[in-house]
């Protein structure tokens, strides 16, 4: 259909985003870890935006001089499991997170930074037009899954995306 899903090797999407975020990367000294990833059923081009727009939040909302460390992971998890009042209890999901150790939010914001141009930070301390989330959760639900944010502010933060797996 239109969606163009297909067996997408997550690995080399993310390969991809390092590349395109290389510069940024090398020039905040940053470091992107992650563990080798499953092969996945989805929309290619969707799933790199999803990857870059949380890989480039977490090297920008740092503070100055400070090496960002990203880390991406992921595990099966069955529905059950997850404290999200979107999570179908008897599916299985994918959830690959993003860690970062950057500056975080408070946690009460979770819902509004995934609200278009929502803009938790002072509007000139970083760039950007602040519609970066709202994006990513679109994707996500497009794969009918569904993005959490857990943080504490100087603490950095964790997106976990939660995707049903069909089988």
């Amino acid at each position: 259909g239109s969606q163009n899903i297909s067996e997408t090797d997550l690995n080399k999407i993310i390969e991809t985003v390092k590349s395109d975020l290389s510069e940024t990367i090398k020039l905040k000294k940053a470091t992107v870890e992650c563990k080798e990833l499953p092969a996945f059923h989805c929309n290619s081009l969707q799933f790199g935006q999803l990857l870059q727009n949380l890989i480039s939040n977490a090297l920008k909302f740092q503070k100055p001089g400070n090496h960002p460390r990203i880390v991406i992971s992921h595990e099966m998890i069955s529905g059950n499991m997850i404290n999200n009042p979107m999570a179908i209890s008897d599916k299985k999901y994918l959830k690959i997170e993003i860690t970062d150790n950057g500056i975080g939010f408070e946690q009460e914001y979770e819902n509004k930074i995934f609200q278009m141009f929502y803009r938790l930070n002072g509007i000139s301390e970083f760039p950007g037009t602040g519609m970066g989330l709202a994006i990513c959760k679109k994707i996500v639900e497009n794969h009918n899954g569904f993005i959490a944010a857990k943080s504490t502010p100087e603490n950095g933060a964790t997106f976990s995306c939660y995707f049903p797996v069909e089988h």
